[in-house]
C-alpha cells in the first residue's frame, strides 16, 4: 500500500511539473533513446517559446545516485529564464530510465559497476538523439553540463568522449572515483573547459576530492562552498541561492 501511494505521489508531481511548463512560455518534450545494449533511456527537453531565437544553447543536467531528473529545484527554471534549453536526463536505473531491452525493470540499487560504466555512453546517446530530433532548435556547439556526484563524474567522462566539448562543467559534491568511474585523466583532457566545483560546508571528502581534481584542470577551476550542512542534490534544495549562482556562472559562458 505504501509503495502504491508513493507511486501515485510521484506521478502527481511529474504531472504538476509538466503542466506548469505546458501552461507557461516553455515547450517540454519527452526524449527516448536506446543505449548500446538496448536499455531504454528517458529525458526531458525544455526550451523557451521564443520566436525571435532560431536556436537555443543547451544545459545538460545529470542527477546523483538515488535521485532523478525531477530533483533540480529552481535550477531548471533559472536556466530557462536566461534563455537556455535544458536537457534533464534520468540516468540508467533511475526515474523513467528503468527498463532494459527486455522491458524488465532495472533499479540502480541492483546494478553492478559494469552497468554504471555505461553512464557516459548513455548520456552521449541521449544527446545525439536530441541533436537528431531537434537540430533546428537545439544545438550543442555552445553548451554546458551540471552534474552531481556520480552525475558529475559522468559529465566529465562523457564530455571527454564528445567531439564538441562543453564550454563549462559544474560539479556538485564531486568525487575522484565512484562505481569505477575515475575522472582525473579526463579532466586533464578537457583543456578548453572551465569548471565550477560546489560543496557543502561539512563535505570534507568532496572538498578533498575537489582539491585533488583541481590539479588536473587545464583552465579555470573555481570553487564555491555552500553555507548549508548537507550534500549532493539536497544542496540545491536547502540552499536557494545555489541555483542562481550556477545559472549566472553558466550564463557568462553561453550568453549570446
Amino acid at each position: 500500500m505504501k509503495r502504491f501511494v508513493l507511486c501515485i505521489l510521484a506521478l502527481f508531481l511529474v504531472f504538476i511539473n509538466t503542466s506548469v511548463f505546458a501552461a507557461s512560455n516553455f515547450t517540454q518534450k519527452e526524449i527516448k533513446a536506446a543505449a548500446s545494449d538496448g536499455f531504454n533511456l528517458k529525458a526531458t527537453l525544455t526550451y523557451p517559446k521564443d520566436k525571435t531565437k532560431k536556436e537555443f544553447s543547451t544545459v545538460v543536467l545529470l542527477h546523483s545516485l538515488g535521485y532523478n531528473s525531477q530533483w533540480w529545484g529552481n535550477l531548471e527554471q533559472d536556466l530557462l529564464d536566461k534563455g537556455f534549453a535544458v536537457l534533464a536526463i534520468d540516468l540508467r536505473g533511475h526515474g523513467a530510465s528503468i527498463y532494459n531491452s527486455k522491458l524488465t525493470k532495472s533499479s540502480w540499487k541492483d546494478m553492478k559497476n559494469s552497468a554504471y560504466a555505461k553512464y557516459p555512453d548513455d548520456v552521449i546517446k541521449v544527446i545525439n538523439q536530441v541533436k537528431e530530433e531537434y537540430s533546428k532548435k537545439i544545438f550543442f556547439d555552445n553548451w554546458a553540463v551540471v552534474g552531481v556526484n556520480i552525475g558529475a563524474s559522468t559529465a566529465v567522462l562523457a564530455s571527454d568522449k564528445l567531439s564538441v566539448k562543453p564550454q563549462a562543467i559544474v560539479m556538485i559534491s564531486p568525487v575522484v572515483k565512484t562505481k569505477d568511474l575515475y575522472i582525473p585523466v579526463s579532466i586533464a583532457h578537457l583543456d578548453n573547459v572551465d569548471f565550477l566545483s560546489i560543496t557543502g560546508t561539512d563535505e570534507t571528502e568532496s572538498q578533498e576530492a575537489e582539491a585533488y581534481l583541481k590539479r588536473f584542470a587545464q583552465k579555470n577551476f573555481a570553487t564555491y562552498v555552500s553555507p548549508v550542512r548537507t550534500s549532493d542534490m539536497l544542496l540545491l534544495k536547502n540552499d536557494p541561492e545555489l541555483s542562481r549562482i550556477i545559472s549566472a556562472w553558466i550564463n557568462e559562458y553561453l550568453k549570446d
